[in-house]
């Protein structure tokens, strides 16, 4: 459970509030309310619990929040957010299950991370969003909202050191200009780290390092006490050597290991994997992951009227990632001769990948909220707009069996444009005449989606054309192809919410949510023509709980449940290993050319229509998630203790595959990937007041996970520790002095998932990060 937290970006209340004073205030419908009167699985976090826990990155919000994945696929900056069983494909554009918001801004599905630093709030929504307010979605939604200018001089200075030579420098100032009428917020954060694992390959000598600087410029404007506006300017860059893929497992079956001649050195380059552990890797990269994202939010409040306000959110986003993936954990390694036309020790980098994402979209939503009868009932409707286009070289890479220095692998292009527009509406009616406190709330919204995507292969393999270059005719390109894809459908929610008494509040809500479909890249060919396209997902829930607060003596209990099951249907799943396996591979061969065969997935045994990296989103059938999440806290005056868990079984309720791919579903039917099964979440807070020397805080966090699936593999489960000493206000001076540990015991766990299926052969993880310690000193001023 988060701390106090302010009213992130202003928001207005719906209604009076009754909360108490020390509420945290979230905006999960739109409007500020106490966390513990929202009909909505919510956790928040304010900056105090954000530093208390050490939290500087999208991915260590695990740590305070169960029942959610928001690491990477492929790399920590491909973020992936899953939650209940539901995430964005591991590859591709497909839409996102999950979406996260900066000031309420939907950002792009790729590279979707947020610095975490000058925050005013997270909240992590769980269960289907978007009749409020943003983009559809099936699993949930992650709102950040940057600190707003104030009329009050202040800020502050922090820095810190810690192992691996970690230097971190954020600050920010908040400047008065015009008192009441224009107000100025400028931070910033700058980080520098060496990599915690060592390379013995022939890329850079380290890997997981950091180098990244983020700035944000926040404007508020307020000529009059009806018109209220905030404009933020932010950027994010981060280049750096990349992530350390380790071989994990080779599979025993005949797979693309076996098609190259690659078993007897995949097996020993395993055994020499486990030898040196994790933190030393054989990478042979030489070009570095780069990340550059910048953006421009603007909200508008305009009070037309005591209770009447029109609201108009605008976004413009623009992002550019590009690295490559030693995604098979190895460097090139000689063949044994047993494939016809591949001497014995030739060299052949059994599977790299890499991807380019240059993208730019704008967006704007308006609402108009009121009430009517004082608090009788509360209104809203809105529209909602996106466009999102390629702005540079966009597609994957990926590299199968080629000889280093002299062959190489397709560059897929996938130019993805999407148009999107919602209108939606919301109604909240105090049924008090029935019963004390009984409210019902009823939401709709209709959709329409357009996606359009040139699809082709690079004859070059350079990857360095641009969107109006896809055209037929392109000398450069092999079969480019225009493809279309459009989806429209309505989506709800209705339910009861039941404020019994001051500290009990309960509920009980079905919602529908939805997800756009989309087109495959590069221009299929053969039998996987038919999957060009995929069609929406659409997911139906029930959730039903309690949010609970009571006194025993001294001592002050929280306790939350919520109990849900969602049915999915037209579920998308991504498919590995759909692409040319067999070197000798001809079509038409009743063994190699056989459509849907583990050699050619098409039967055209052509490797440059296969599947970008050998990935395909297709829809695969039905599926259901049912669930529990509990979270609590138990205060004694300056000693607490925090808990949360989330326990799901998702279920296959139907497998409805095209069979031109029915050979590439994993073993065990439809894949959950990036989930587990149970997570747990537990921390300790002692704060001890030294009165005019300051205070001393004491945090212990405890997170624990059951294995994750991945595809046909599951990451094992682990659990974690951090630690963090605070000594604030330090002899009554405005400074703070910190030392944390971030995975105290040194856990090696297995945190991102890269390249994994039995058809080619092996796995490939990314660690996640070792025990990281160091001290930190805060210097804030003002008030």
């Amino acid at each position: 459970m988060a701390q106090t937290a302010p009213s992130p970006a202003a928001a207005t209340p719906a209604a009076p509030s009754t909360a108490p004073s020390d509420a945290i205030i979230v905006t999960a419908r739109r409007s500020g309310e106490n966390i513990q009167s929202v009909p909505v699985s919510v956790t928040a976090f304010s900056p105090t619990t954000l530093r208390a826990a050490s939290i500087t990155k999208t991915a260590d919000l695990m740590m305070k929040t169960p029942g959610v994945f928001l690491s990477g696929s492929g790399g920590r900056e491909n973020s992936i957010f899953s939650i209940r069983g539901q995430s964005k494909a591991l590859s591709g554009p497909g839409a996102a299950a999950v979406v996260s918001y900066f000031n309420d801004v939907p950002m792009p599905t790729f590279g979707s991370g947020v610095a975490t630093f000058d925050l005013s709030s997270v909240q992590v929504l769980k269960g289907p969003q978007g009749t409020l307010f943003g983009r559809n979605t099936t699993g949930g939604a992650v709102l950040y909202y940057s600190t707003a200018p104030t009329y009050k001089l202040n800020g502050y200075l922090q820095g810190t050191y810690g192992n691996y030579d970690d230097r971190v420098l954020e600050g920010a100032v908040n400047v008065p200009i015009i008192d009441q009428h224009v107000a100025l917020r400028v931070s910033g954060q700058y980080e520098k780290r060496d990599g915690w694992t060592k390379n013995i390959g022939t890329g850079f000598s380290t890997l997981d390092d950091a180098n990244s600087r983020a700035f944000r410029i926040g404007l508020k404007v307020e000529p009059t006490d009806w018109l209220h506006n905030v404009t933020t300017y932010d950027y994010y860059r981060n280049y750096y050597n990349g992530d350390a893929f380790a071989l994990i497992q080779v599979y025993d079956n005949p797979s693309l290991v076996d098609a190259l001649g690659l078993r007897p050195a995949l097996e020993a380059a395993l055994a020499e994997q486990k030898k040196n552990g994790p933190r030393v890797v054989d990478d042979d990269m030489t070009r570095p992951e780069r990340v550059k994202r910048m953006g421009v939010t603007n909200k508008t409040d305009i009070d037309i009227s005591d209770p009447v306000q029109l609201v108009n959110i605008f976004g413009y986003r623009r992002t550019r990632v590009s690295y490559d993936a030693n995604v098979d954990a190895v460097g090139p390694l000689p063949s044994d001769g047993s494939v016809p036309g591949i001497p014995a020790g030739t060299p052949l980098n059994l599977l790299d990948a890499g991807a380019t994402q240059n993208v730019e979209q704008f967006t704007d939503e308006v609402q108009l909220k009121g009430r009517i009868g004082g608090d009788k009932l509360r209104w809203l409707i809105g529209g909602f707009w996106l466009k999102s286009d390629p702005i540079g070289p966009t597609g994957t890479f990926a590299g199968i069996g080629t000889v280093p220095g002299f062959t190489e692998g397709n560059f897929n292009y996938s130019f993805y444009s999407e148009r999107s527009k919602a209108l939606f509406a919301n109604l909240n009616y105090d049924l008090g005449w029935l019963v004390t406190g009984l409210r019902a709330n009823a939401g709709f919204r209709y959709t329409w989606d357009n996606v359009k995507s040139c699809t082709a292969a690079d004859i070059h393999q350079l990857g360095t054309q641009n969107p109006d270059d896809c055209v037929a005719g392109n000398p450069n390109l092999i079969n480019p192809a225009t493809t279309r894809a459009k989806s429209s459908a309505p989506t709800w929610q209705f339910g009861l919410e039941w404020q019994a008494t001051r500290d009990l509040f309960a509920y009980v809500t079905t919602r529908r949510g939805y997800r756009s479909g989309g087109v495959n890249s590069p221009t299929l060919g053969g039998t996987l023509a038919s999957v060009q396209v995929f069609d929406p997902e659409t997911v139906t829930d029930v959730e039903a709980g309690i949010r609970s607060d009571w006194n025993v003596g001294d001592v002050k209990v929280r306790l939350n449940a919520s109990g849900f099951i969602g049915w999915y249907n037209k579920v998308q799943v991504v498919l590995t290993g759909v692409q040319v396996t067999a070197p000798g591979c001809i079509a038409g061969d009743p063994v190699f050319g056989a459509p849907g065969s583990p050699y050619t997935p098409d039967g055209d045994c052509n490797p440059q229509n296969d599947p970008a990296s050998g990935t395909l989103l297709v829809n695969a059938g039905k599926t259901k998630v049912p669930g529990v999440d509990l979270d609590g806290r138990i205060a004694y005056h300056d000693f607490s203790v925090t808990f949360g868990a989330t326990i799901i079984d998702p279920k296959q309720r139907k497998l409805d595959v095209n069979p031109a791919v029915l050979n590439y579903i994993p073993t065990g039917g439809i894949p959950f990937y990036k989930v587990a099964k149970q997570t747990v979440t537990a921390g300790a807070a002692y704060h001890h007041d030294l009165a005019d020397r300051g205070s001393l805080d004491f945090n212990l966090d405890y997170y624990y996970s059951s294995k994750v699936s991945e595809a046909d593999f599951a990451e094992p489960s682990y659990d974690l520790f951090n630690a963090r000493v605070s000594w604030n206000n330090v002899m009554g001076k405005p400074v703070d002095l910190s030392v944390f540990a971030t995975n105290l015991f040194d856990k090696k766990y297995l945190a991102i998932g890269g390249a994994s299926g039995r058809g080619i052969g092996f796995v490939g993880d990314i660690y996640g990060a070792p025990r990281q310690y160091g001290v930190q000193l805060r210097y804030h001023f003002g008030s």
